[in-house]
C-alpha cells in the first residue's frame, strides 16, 4: 500500500502538472493531446518504478476490477484504495504548492456544456472498461507482468484522455476525480459520475477478462 500511495502521488503530479505547463507553453491551443501525452508519460513513468511491488493500479477502478477478478483480497484492496485516495491528493496538492500556476492545475472534473449526465456516465463506463480490460490483459493474463507492461498502460491512459479530455475532462479515476476537489474545495453536482462511472466500468472489465482467461 505505500508502493500505491507513492506511486499515485508521483503520477498525480508529473501527469497534472506537465498538463498544465503544456497547456500553458502553448497558450491552450494544445487542448486535449497536452493533457493525454501528459497523463501517459506520466503513468509509464510511475508505473514502471512500482509494477513490480503493487502491480502499479494507482487507480481504484483497477483495484476494484482486480478484487472482483481474485487477483487481489478484500483488506488489500481497502489498504490500495486508502492509499491511491490519499496519494492523489498528496500529488496534487504538491503540483499546487510548486507552481506558481497554482489556481488552474488539476481543474476539478465536470461535464462540458452539452455533455448531458448519461452520456458523460456512459463516457467514464466505457473508458474505464477499455482501461482495466487491457491492464488485466497485459498484467494478469499468463503471468505476462513485466516492466514492459508500463508501455501499454501508459498508451491506453493516452488514448482514454484523448477522446475524454473534451468531455468529461478524462478522470477515469475515481481517485484523481476526488483528489482534485478536494484541493479545490469544490466539487461539481456530477461528481458521483467519475466514481460511479469508473467502478461500473471495472465491473464489466473483469467480467470480461473472467470470459477471455
Amino acid at each position: 500500500s505505500l508502493a500505491e500511495f507513492i506511486g499515485t502521488a508521483m503520477y498525480m503530479y508529473l501527469a497534472i502538472g506537465g498538463a498544465d505547463a503544456v497547456t500553458r507553453a502553448t497558450n491552450g491551443q494544445s487542448g486535449g493531446l497536452g493533457q493525454a501525452f501528459a497523463f501517459g508519460i506520466a503513468l509509464i513513468v510511475a508505473a514502471w518504478a512500482f509494477f513490480r511491488i503493487s502491480g502499479a493500479h494507482f487507480n481504484p477502478a483497477i483495484s476494484f476490477s482486480s478484487l472482483i477478478t481474485g487477483h487481489l483480497n478484500i483488506p488489500k484492496f481497502i489498504m490500495y484504495f486508502i492509499a491511491q485516495i490519499l496519494g492523489a491528493m498528496l500529488g496534487i496538492a504538491l503540483t499546487r504548492g510548486t507552481t506558481p500556476s497554482s489556481e488552474s492545475i488539476g481543474q476539478v472534473n465536470e461535464l462540458a456544456n452539452g455533455q448531458g449526465i448519461a452520456r458523460g456516465f456512459f463516457l467514464e463506463f466505457f473508458l474505464t472498461t477499455i482501461l482495466c480490460f487491457v491492464y488485466h490483459m497485459i498484467v494478469h493474463e499468463k503471468n505476462r507482468s513485466t516492466f514492459m507492461s508500463a508501455l501499454p498502460y501508459g498508451l491506453a491512459i493516452f488514448s482514454c484522455h484523448l477522446f475524454a479530455y473534451r468531455y468529461t475532462g478524462a478522470a477515469i479515476n475515481p481517485a484523481r476525480a476526488f483528489g482534485t476537489s478536494v484541493v479545490a474545495r469544490w466539487f461539481s453536482r456530477n461528481h458521483w459520475i467519475f466514481w460511479f462511472g469508473p467502478l461500473c466500468g471495472a465491473i464489466l472489465a473483469a467480467g470480461l477478462h473472467i470470459l477471455f482467461r
